[in-house]
Formats: structure tokens, C-alpha cells, sequence
């Protein structure tokens, strides 16, 4: 089973946009997708992530 990321999670992560605006996003290719209902694929936000900033995120304490 692959490791997800819940809206939770990515508020922790410092992702605030709602789970509505992160559906917009993946479908425009700016966001990972989705691997469940509100679930992202969590090796695909941490790559991501470290694009965006330069450095790995630390696991969310509500990490999946």
C-alpha cells in the first residue's frame, strides 16, 4: 500500500490550499495526484515539495 498524504498531512506540510483547490491543481499538472478520495501519493508531494523549496519535508505526525 503506498504512503499518502491526507488534507491534514498537508496542512502540516504548509500546504493550505483546500482539497477542492488541490484537485484543480493535479488536473492542471501543478499538484501530485490523488491515490484515494482526499489522499495524495506522499512520495510524489515530498518530490514535489522539494522542488518547490530545496530541501525534503519532514514527515507530518499525521502522516499515513
Amino acid at each position: 500500500m503506498k504512503r499518502g498524504y491526507c488534507p491534514k498531512c498537508l496542512e502540516d506540510l504548509g500546504v493550505l490550499n483546500s482539497p477542492k483547490h488541490l484537485r484543480v491543481l493535479e488536473a492542471q499538472g501543478k499538484f501530485p495526484r490523488r491515490i484515494g478520495p482526499l489522499m495524495w501519493d506522499a512520495d510524489e508531494v515530498d518530490d514535489w515539495f522539494e522542488q518547490i523549496t530545496g530541501s525534503r519535508p519532514r514527515r507530518p505526525s499525521s502522516d499515513h
